[in-house]
């Protein structure tokens, strides 16, 4: 357990910028020219994650932190068996106030609605039809420089093994022959673009809105990867971490209402999954407060935060896909397959954490979502499904 003194240490590490307390915080390590982390944004930091403690994993029954998870919410870590670190009271603090991954965030909220530009308008709504015109607004935002898809046509699946030799999945081989590590070009970007080509030229079976929950599942997905990945990176680029945090948060603290891109799906999904994901965040922080060298030498450490962070980002990314299939029986007939078309995209990425839990199970959830058609998914088969798979954050 952590003394007092150790939390109150730990208290005036984060907020030093604004106190003047004395800190050993580790100083910001130069991205390499791969880091997601090069440009300034100007998202303010928060002095204090008050109330923060006051959330429970109550939304999710039965279910509580791992022996080895940090817990921040938790008297500040103080009942956990991680030393005392940055992270203690509940704040991320940032390595770097330069992290392009919150611009990222900004756009995917963006494709949905450009307040700027008046287009997109709900491009994500499944209850309307995005026109061409909405398409071509949206496929612009995705295509802006150092954007969206600057990353998506790099991102790997730190999930699975690099390849032994040649690992860049820019190289149209590496990606065909490593399409689950390289799954940003070989699994993602196809989709992502057949679904931008057909909405603009506005003459295809399937319906433009379908065609947008395409999009709009690939890219969370995307988001999803790129949180892993970034928190493995950082140990040979520290800012990395701050990415990690970034492409989940949109830059914000817990306690803050704007999220943005995935957390703002997972926070209306299912709050104490959130709250678990925000705690993987801090874990990882925490992890690299600790290991400050470059590159960090704790990698047992790493792995623990890393998995706690994974476990939570899994079963929110369930939540958001449960969410989008309960909503499938009240729908109007034009919506239903909207909501398809989403978990269609979802659900067999999750095919790898499944399988790794229940081959059997995996198989069933597998083809469940082959159903042609909204009338043929057994929607509560496939929620049971999920839950039993995946039952905690």
């Amino acid at each position: 357990m952590k003394s007092s003194t150790n939390r109150r240490y730990s208290w005036c590490l984060s907020v030093a910028l604004l106190s003047g307390c004395e800190t050993g915080a580790p100083d910001a390590t130069p991205s390499d020219a791969g880091s997601d982390a090069v440009a300034r944004d100007a998202t303010p930091e928060v002095g204090s994650d008050l109330g923060a403690d006051d959330r429970s994993d109550a939304g999710a029954p039965g279910c509580a932190p791992s022996a080895t998870d940090y817990t921040p919410r938790a008297r500040m870590s103080a009942t956990d068996s991680w030393p005392s670190c940055v992270s203690d009271p509940g704040l991320y603090v940032r390595f770097d106030m330069s992290t392009s991954s919150i611009a990222r965030t900004t756009a995917f909220e963006r494709i949905h609605r450009d307040e700027a530009g008046g287009r997109p308008s709900g491009f994500f709504d499944p209850t309307r039809d995005p026109s061409p015109e909405e398409f071509t607004a949206a496929r612009m935002i995705y295509l802006e420089a150092e954007g969206l898809d600057s990353r998506l046509v790099r991102r790997t699946d730190e999930h699975f093994p690099q390849p032994a030799a040649g690992n860049d999945c820019r190289v149209a081989t590496v990606a065909a022959a490593y399409p689950d590590y390289c799954a940003g070009p070989a699994r993602l970007l196809p989709l992502v673009t057949a679904s931008f080509r057909d909405g603009q030229l506005g003459a295809t079976a399937a319906p433009p809105r379908v065609l947008a929950a395409r999009v709009e599942a690939a890219l969370l997905w995307f988001l999803y990867l790129s949180v892993y990945k970034e928190s493995l990176t950082c140990s040979t680029a520290t800012a990395d971490c701050d990415s990690s945090w970034a492409y989940y948060t949109g830059g914000v603290q817990r306690g803050e209402a704007r999220h943005a891109a995935l957390s703002r799906y997972v926070l209306a999904a299912e709050p104490a999954a959130h709250d678990r994901i925000w705690d993987g965040l801090l874990a990882v922080r925490c992890w690299r407060d600790l290991d400050r060298a470059t590159p960090a030498a704790n990698p047992t450490l790493r792995e623990r935060a890393r998995d706690q962070l994974d476990r939570a980002l899994t079963r929110g990314v369930v939540a958001v896909l449960r969410s989008r299939l309960l909503a499938m029986p009240g729908a109007s007939a034009a919506e239903r397959p909207a909501h398809l078309a989403f978990a269609q995209v979802i659900a067999p990425l999750l095919d790898r954490a499944a399988r790794a839990r229940s081959p059997a199970e995996a198989d069933r959830l597998g083809a469940l979502f082959a159903a042609a058609a909204p009338e043929t998914l057994d929607v509560s088969a496939a929620v049971a499904t999920l839950d039993r798979l995946f039952p905690c954050p």
